[in-house]
């Protein structure tokens, strides 16, 4: 999982003003090649010397209730694969038969976890993320793709320490302390100034970083901060005026008294 980008979409706020919040995975953050794709639960433990294989056929295709969506999707539900997707993919057989083969294989764990991860069967990319973590629990990597199957399933709380964790590994990612400022964003109820807090310090980071800009305006509205969010739309129309959300933005702070 490599960058997982968060995007803006027109939806009711609790403001009210039309912009709404819509989280799409990022299929890697940071640079991973498992999930490849963009932290208060504990990676629970797994022996890796007899880990058992993780069988496709066990997916449902059912995902936990809590991504909050404001477009329409089931409060908090990433959408699914359809169910039994994972069972009959040729490409998620081979790389679980690899890293269930070689257990101790860190490589192989995180590429069935991509795997996984791509057909949206979040509880196989789980547990393959764990086996991984119990070979190397201080990945930044492995760290930050756990944070996103947690997200995706709508625990925000662990995804937060994920990306905690995370973060103290590789202190330089402005992906992950965006996915962390969102974790904040979309609790019930949520944090908005502890979100717009990691924003920052994302933006510390990386000041051109769009999405974190838009989530960063988007915080604010929710707020009334009409500076904060006035700042931050103005510095990402300079970094791109044709960004796609600009003009809901710009809307929605007009709308402020």
């Amino acid at each position: 999982m490599t960058t997982r980008n968060f995007l803006f979409c027109l939806g009711g706020l609790v403001l009210g003003f039309g912009v709404g919040f819509l989280l799409a995975n990022r299929l890697g953050v940071g640079s991973t090649a498992a999930p490849t794709v963009a932290a208060s639960d504990q990676v629970s433990s797994i022996n890796v010397k007899g880990a058992p294989p993780l069988d496709p056929s066990e997916d449902t295709g059912q995902l936990p209730p809590g991504h909050p969506d404001i477009d329409g999707v089931a409060s908090g539900a990433t959408p699914a694969s359809p169910e039994g997707a994972a069972a009959t993919s040729r490409e998620a057989q081979a790389a679980m038969e690899a890293a269930d083969a070689k257990p101790a294989d860190f490589a192989l764990q995180m590429g069935a976890a991509a795997t996984f991860y791509k057909l949206r069967a979040l509880d196989k990319a789980a547990l393959y993320l764990e086996r991984a973590l119990k070979l190397k629990p201080q990945d930044a990597d492995a760290l930050l793709e756990m944070g996103n199957v947690k997200y995706d399933s709508g625990d925000f709380t662990a995804a937060a320490d994920f990306y905690t964790r995370s973060l103290a590994a590789n202190p330089s990612n402005a992906d992950a302390r965006t996915d962390l400022g969102n974790t904040f964003f979309q609790r019930n109820p949520p944090d908005y100034r502890r979100a717009i807090e990691e924003y920052r310090r994302a933006l510390e980071i990386d000041p051109r970083h769009e999405l974190t800009l838009q989530n960063l305006a988007s915080a604010a509205l929710n707020l009334k901060d009409k500076a904060t969010a006035r700042d931050a739309v103005d510095k990402l129309a300079a970094i791109n005026p044709n960004n796609s959300m600009l003009a809901a933005l710009r809307s929605s702070l007009d709308s402020l008294p």
